[in-house]
């Protein structure tokens, strides 16, 4: 599969550790693909996504340099992205602005601000370099993740089919993950990438089921809030619709046969109905109750006050966050078990707020708005098949960050960031016409 994407590339010499590498480099598409390919693989099984993000980081850098028309070539290649890039700098600056008003430095925002603003553009450029069929063959990092994330849950859960204590992440986002995960593989199905194209198009579709299943076996409620969208977007990706009532009705009919599916399993229906208890309950009896929504809803009122007492430039930095939940404990707004155990709101965007203010809160909204205006517009039905597959990917990427961020934290470590930054950079590029072919067509 991969001996396409360097056809003129000789076998190295020796395959010594050292000489392994600068083989790779050498081969810098190859090792591209590669190495994005591991991304969703080390993120949904042992860890260390942030040593890979920056070996990909490093590839990506060298690329730019060394590919046909040097740094100029990249320069320019950047030219018709300036929106999103403009935008992917925001977090940076929010968290400059915030430390310098504050008088403080705290290194590791720093760097989440860095792997957003500094890390996507030098990636994009990289990409948009590399030839688009060999780009997409990345794909197959997350039918290989899939597979992987699926083996870990059975294995976790079985033979009760108890919810699994998850590796690296919590329930909520292992599954939000590998329900992104199971989207890209269904939607990679109007990729054709090898030369068994209906071979291709059976594994990518059970590979896609099978991971529906896993899903429902993390008992993630989280995720079901986005399905809807997946669900709407692949049907335009797949289907003709000239009728929008029709679409509605499509809609309307697999939601409830995906919802029925969902309530086969007893112990999501469970988790559902303990959900509705325990909103009833935070809302009314117990306020300060220690159960998993009501939780949340400590956490969001006390980021809320946060937010009032510093609107314009947050907290400084993401490590206050648990000192100013045990301030609130004496006026019954958290409970001592929620000020001693969370450092964090459980949502993305008070995450963002509390930390580094309104600044910081336009500066994720844009990271989920300019890109998914993007994509948007490379939806549109004349647009190539493969463009379209390429769009489709990162409106679900986008969009299901922004849902899955309401009642999570998505980007809690440097990981996550990693992998949404390099998704965003892969897509967009594989969402551009390949600069070669365009300048074939014109001739």
């Amino acid at each position: 599969m991969f001996r396409a994407l360097d056809r003129n590339a000789a076998p190295p010499a020796r395959y010594a550790p050292v000489n392994f590498l600068f083989y790779l480099f050498r081969r810098m598409t190859l090792a591209l693909v590669l190495l994005t390919a591991l991304l969703p693989i080390v993120n949904l099984t042992t860890g260390g996504g942030s040593g890979l993000f920056y070996a990909l980081l490093l590839a990506c850098m060298l690329r730019c340099f060394t590919r046909e028309g040097g740094i100029q070539a990249t320069i320019n290649s950047l030219g018709n992205n300036k929106a999103v890039i403009a935008a992917m700098s925001l977090p940076l600056i929010a968290i400059v602005v915030s430390q310098l008003a504050h008088g403080t430095v705290h290194a590791p925002s720093l760097e989440r601000g860095a792997r957003f603003s500094i890390a996507f553009p030098i990636m994009l450029g990289a990409f948009l370099s590399v030839d688009r069929q060999a780009l997409r063959q990345a794909i197959w990092g997350f039918l290989v993740a899939g597979w992987a994330a699926t083996a870990t849950i059975l294995w976790l859960s079985l033979p009760n089919f108890n919810r699994p204590d998850t590796p690296e992440y919590n329930a909520v986002g292992y599954g939000n993950l590998l329900l992104l995960t199971l989207v890209l593989v269904a939607y990679s199905v109007r990729w054709s990438l090898t030369r068994h194209a209906r071979a291709e198009k059976t594994f990518k579709t059970i590979t896609a089921i099978v991971l529906f299943g896993a899903f429902v076996l993390t008992q993630t409620r989280t995720g079901w809030m986005a399905v809807p969208f997946f669900f709407a977007i692949g049907l335009l990706l797949f289907g003709n619709f000239r009728h929008p009532l029709k679409l509605v009705g499509v809609i309307a009919v697999g939601l409830a046969l995906l919802v029925a599916l969902g309530a086969s399993s007893q112990a999501l229906r469970e988790r559902v109905s303990q959900g509705f208890h325990e909103v009833q309950e935070c809302q009314s009896a117990n306020t300060i109750a220690d159960t998993s929504v009501c939780i949340r809803f400590q956490l969001w009122r006390a980021s809320v006050q946060m937010v009032e007492a510093s609107p314009w430039t947050g907290l400084g930095s993401t490590d206050k966050f648990q000192n100013e939940l045990q301030a609130r404990v004496a006026t019954g707004v958290v409970s001592p078990f929620v000020a001693s155990d969370f450092g964090e709101p459980h949502n993305d965007m008070l995450h963002m707020l509390t930390s580094f203010g309104l600044l910081g809160g336009i500066a994720l909204l844009m990271v989920y708005g300019v890109p998914a205006i993007v994509f948007l517009r490379g939806f549109g039905a004349r647009h190539p098949q493969a463009l379209r597959t390429a769009a489709a990917m990162g409106l679900a990427l986008t969009v299901g960050f922004a849902i899955f961020g309401l009642t999570e934290l998505m980007f809690r470590g440097m990981r996550t960031i990693s992998l949404y930054v390099a998704l965003v950079a892969w897509l967009i590029a594989l969402n551009t016409p390949d600069e070669k072919a365009s300048h074939l067509a014109r001739q």
